[in-house]
């Protein structure tokens, strides 16, 4: 396993951050392809609320262009949060334990309460990057406005808007990945508080920069694909990073 270890020693409220290989997120997907395929018919129907809840955002708002792009793109911000049924269910093959259907419901029985108060935190970010990409649009396409009936698919298409959007969307992609990428999967792992949770995963990011570019890079460009294939691919691709997540955590946060 191509991972080294700090010689510096750690208590429960700040565990070690371990210093990462480059090649560390390529193990991670293949020892995550290794638990989906151990755990296949769970993975795959909760793959599948992914894509039936794809779907319905999507039809639900296609006519309101502003709505959609806020839920395909919100959707990568809590995305952790909802992956909680894979982080049990590779938990559980990590401590040789059983794994079914029935871990969906464990994980939500056990950790919910946790999650759930991340999880509301995410909400909030998706919904002000909600008015935040209205106010963008204000900027960008002034004439038009935000709420116009004239906003459609092709007034989106501004390049002065795409910058906006890229840039504005790149800093908050990045504040809530560092916030999330190992502190959903600890929540359960571990007796911490979410606080604690979330500053051991900036930690994290901070010592392995380069690497956790690299997976956050991975994990929106899977994501991205399983959703231009009309959300098909998110049945496997999401199963696969929640899995993957999973080990990413144990591999960077020392137990």
């Amino acid at each position: 396993m191509d991972t080294t270890y700090a010689e510096t020693h750690r208590s429960e409220k700040t565990p070690e951050i371990r210093t990462l290989s480059v090649t560390a997120p390529y193990e991670w997907l293949r020892i995550g392809w290794k638990d989906f395929r151990q755990a296949i018919l769970p993975s795959l129907t909760l793959g599948l609320l992914f894509v039936v809840a794809g779907y319905v955002l999507v039809s639900a708002s296609w006519n309101l262009p502003l709505l959609t792009i806020t839920f395909v793109t919100g959707f990568l911000l809590v995305a952790p949060a909802l992956a909680l049924g894979f982080y049990e269910m590779s938990r559980r093959i990590h401590e040789g334990k059983s794994v079914g259907f029935n871990s969906l419901i464990y994980s939500w029985k056990n950790h919910g309460w946790s999650v759930l108060l991340f999880g509301l935190v995410l909400g909030v970010v998706m919904v002000a990057w909600g008015r935040v990409t209205g106010l963008l649009v204000a900027l960008s396409l002034p004439v038009i406005g935000p709420f116009s009936d004239l906003l459609s698919w092709q007034a989106l298409t501004d390049p002065g808007f795409i910058v906006l959007y890229m840039v504005v969307g790149f800093v908050l992609a990045a504040v809530v990945f560092s916030l999330s990428v190992v502190s959903i999967p600890m929540l359960i792992d571990r007796k911490v508080d979410v606080l604690t949770a979330a500053m051991t995963s900036l930690r994290a990011v901070a010592k392995n920069l380069g690497v956790m570019f690299r997976w956050a890079f991975i994990i929106a460009l899977l994501t991205i694909l399983g959703m231009f294939t009309a959300f098909i691919g998110l049945l496997i691709i999401m199963p696969l990073l929640g899995h993957a997540s999973w080990h990413a955590y144990k591999q960077t946060v020392a137990d």
